[in-house]
């Protein structure tokens, strides 16, 4: 089974993050784009898993969520991983706000997951939001940026730390939340 850890959204900021992938979109050649209901913040991939250490990980992400409290954040601006001409390997947008609270979450997971043998990633952690991947655009990127830059004031409060499945259903990427936290507040289990 394969899965990460991450923060889920509300439907609010959901249909927010499309219509600002939509502008994106509009002045686009190709892309591979995020579905709607798709949006979230990862915190750890861990890749493909064996069944009973969903138990382990339950026993980590309830601590961790325990003793955690939300975040609050905005969105701050568009940016984007490898650019080749005018394709860009991911586009995403940034967040500002409680960065330490969420660097404090984030440190957590890499410690307990490396604590049960997953290893911790090479990367520092850049908190961000991916819109789309392998993405042509028609406009350079301080275009796009122009497009994107009002749509962008958006303030927000994450409180949900799940450990999402993520699988391919009909060609199509589908993510489906195996246990979810509250943040600072009660534990519920998805469906296995």
């Amino acid at each position: 089974m394969r899965v990460f850890i991450g923060l889920d959204f509300d439907m609010n900021l959901k249909e927010n993050l499309f219509a600002i992938q939509g502008a994106i979109k509009d002045n686009s050649i190709k892309g591979s784009w995020v579905a709607l209901p798709n949006f979230h913040l990862t915190l750890k991939f861990l890749g493909n898993i064996e069944e009973e250490k969903i138990h382990q990980i339950d026993g980590i992400l309830q601590d961790v969520a325990l003793n955690s409290s939300p975040i609050a954040l905005s969105l701050d601006r568009l940016g984007y991983f490898n650019r080749t001409n005018n394709e860009y390997r991911v586009i995403w947008i940034g967040l500002k706000g409680e960065i330490e609270k969420l660097n404090n979450i984030y440190n957590k997971i890499e410690l307990e997951m490396e604590r049960i043998g997953f290893p911790m990633e090479k990367r520092s952690f850049t908190p961000h939001i991916t819109l789309g991947r392998r993405v042509k655009t028609n406009l350079s990127f301080d275009q796009m940026k122009e497009i994107v830059d009002g749509k962008l004031n958006y303030d927000f409060l994450l409180d949900n730390l799940v450990l999402m499945k993520s699988e391919e259903v009909r060609r199509k990427r589908v993510y489906t939340p195996i246990i979810s936290c509250t943040l600072g507040n009660n534990y519920e289990k998805g469906h296995r």
